[in-house]
């Protein structure tokens, strides 16, 4: 899968920022067959998570270490003037660094498109229980579809200007809820 996301394009680059912080965004563009087989398929970025967070974890590194150079050959021709290049690899290297889809391509439906029964089990069970129980299980619903795109998200890890990584509280469980809802 790496060697397939590998042969896609970096469509557009920018910086996001957030108090004293910032990080690097780019998207990529891929096949449909690409994108299919990196977000939904029994081999790809969510199955990993299935087999394990800490192993999902790793592949995760394993697939930024792999795209960053396409994402670094890029940032060189398009520098930004507040975001130097030192920055940008701390980005791309940081922790909370990741590859995602671009979430408009979920579509709105109640359907169940990846029958792994322990995201179906959850899905079903999205609105019932108490408060927390549902807002717990919010993600099910959406892990269980297929969505299918052209374009993936490649997020660096948000660093300050002395290129230290700040890990934004709500995604420190970004691994467990990828495992549990296929979803975060």
């Amino acid at each position: 899968m790496i060697q397939v996301l590998q042969a896609g394009t970096i469509a557009s680059f920018a910086i996001e920022g957030r108090d004293n912080v910032g990080r690097v965004f780019f998207l990529l563009s891929v096949t449909e067959q690409a994108y299919h087989a990196f977000f939904n398929s029994p081999n790809g970025y969510r199955a990993q998570y299935c087999l394990g967070d800490g192993y999902g974890s790793e592949q995760n590194k394993r697939l930024m270490r792999s795209l960053s150079q396409v994402c670094l050959a890029y940032s060189e021709k398009w520098p930004q003037q507040t975001f130097p290049y030192r920055r940008v690899v701390a980005s791309l290297n940081g922790v909370g660094a990741k590859v995602w889809i671009t979430e408009s391509d979920i579509p709105n439906v109640d359907e169940v498109h990846i029958n792994y029964e322990p995201w179906v089990q959850k899905a079903r069970c999205a609105s019932t229980g108490t408060t927390a129980d549902r807002a717990a299980r919010a993600s099910a619903g959406v892990g269980v579809l297929a969505p299918v795109g052209t374009l993936l998200e490649i997020k660096g890890g948000w660093v300050s200007q002395d290129c230290n990584e700040w890990l934004d509280p709500k995604k420190v469980h970004r691994s467990e809820e990828i495992r549990d809802y296929g979803f975060t």
